[in-house]
């Protein structure tokens, strides 16, 4: 009997470290869970945990929000606010993010609106555009927090791409639907300003910024001993964390796929998000190697431009187009593979900083203890 919690502590230890190592697998799993089994998914969604009352305003935290409450209060807990501050003080990574993370987008999806005026349908082309607008509408997804901070990225960058995004958004987002209208005509043109109306600066403060904010405060107060306790046990809860999320959201549209399907408008649906997400994700890329980031800043903008909140998009999109899956679909597949392809540069990175040591902002110098102690121990993931 005493030997039970040493035993459970192993047993979850080796639990986690198999989801580290398979991370891809198991959020390829959730996809299929949520898409044959969406029940749970659904009841989740469902779960009111409390309300409460701040800045004037009443609340109800769902389960959901919860969790991303958690992601962006353990994205915060990394970083000191001295380096967040520093952070401020080179501004250039921050500045590039938040622009090109709005005009990357914008000009692959008038790309699209020009080029499918060949598609047979015109309604279908025009759900395809109205689905691509929300998405590209959304800030950055707070959830490349959590990808940033278990993939040795820049977390301060990444904290700050998501606030600043967060906070323009009341301003952008109403901008990019405007433009949308003028863009798409006048077939439904009324549909932007519905949606436009149920954007609420209130909850991006609530739920995005002062979790965030929280967290920072918490390692400031929790020191560096605590810290180095705290953070092995925030960082494979994160992993399980992002994957019930991610179920939980695609158990919403995934299986319209199933019950519903057209094959020549899925198709041309998947073939358009994917190519938006795959651009967006090495923009980032591009960028960093063009101005001569670092490592971890280039992971920080590859995640950044390729994340969007797509749950938020979810949240609009269900309120006012909720009886048209065709408009939900986009989103929830753009949500599958912005998850598939940050989990893919995950894996890459997860192999080479177990390889060559974690990375860091100056030339790639691995000291021959270093790489020599890497290797001892690469049979062996750490915690992300």
């Amino acid at each position: 009997m005493h030997n039970l919690p040493r035993l459970l502590l192993k047993g979850f230890h080796r639990l986690f470290d198999l989801i580290h190592k398979k991370f891809f697998i198991f959020l390829i799993l959730s996809y299929l869970l949520a898409a044959l089994f969406p029940e749970t998914g659904l009841k989740l969604r469902d779960i009111t945990l409390f309300h409460w009352n701040l800045l004037g305003v009443r609340e109800e935290i769902t389960f959901p929000i919860f969790q991303l409450f958690i992601l962006l209060f353990n994205g915060g807990f990394g970083v000191k606010i001295r380096e967040f501050i520093t952070q401020l003080s080179k501004p250039l990574p921050l500045i590039l993010g938040v622009f090109f993370n709005l005009i990357v987008p914008c000009l692959f999806v008038s790309l699209y609106w020009f080029i499918s005026s060949l598609w047979h349908n015109p309604k279908e082309r025009y759900d395809l555009f109205v689905g691509l607008i929300l998405i590209i509408a959304m800030p950055i997804a707070g959830s490349t927090i959590g990808w940033s901070q278990n993939s040795n990225a820049n977390i301060p960058l990444s904290l700050g791409l998501v606030f600043f995004s967060t906070l323009l958004s009341p301003l952008l987002t109403p901008m990019i639907f405007q433009a949308a209208k003028v863009l798409g005509g006048t077939y439904k043109p009324e549909l932007f300003g519905h949606i436009s109306h149920q954007i609420n600066s209130q909850f991006l403060i609530l739920d995005i910024v002062i979790p965030s904010f929280l967290g920072m405060f918490a390692r400031l107060i929790s020191g560096n001993v605590l810290y180095e306790k705290v953070i092995r046990i925030i960082k494979p809860l994160n992993e399980i964390n992002l994957l019930v999320l991610i179920y939980s959201n695609a158990a919403t549209a995934l299986p319209f796929i199933i019950h519903k399907p057209d094959t020549d408008f899925f198709l041309l649906i998947g073939i358009v998000v994917f190519l938006l997400c795959l651009i967006r994700f090495h923009a980032g890329q591009w960028i960093g190697a063009l101005f001569h980031f670092g490592e971890p800043t280039k992971r920080s903008l590859i995640y950044a431009l390729g994340m969007n909140n797509n749950g938020m998009g979810l949240v609009l999109s269900n309120a006012v187009v909720g009886n048209q899956p065709s408009i939900i679909l986009p989103i929830i597949l753009y949500n599958l593979f912005q998850q598939i392809l940050a989990a893919a540069f995950y894996s890459s990175w997860t192999k080479k900083d177990n390889l060559l040591g974690a990375s860091t902002e100056g030339p790639a110098i691995i000291k021959g203890k270093q790489l020599t102690q890497k290797f001892k121990n690469c049979s062996s993931v750490n915690p992300p």
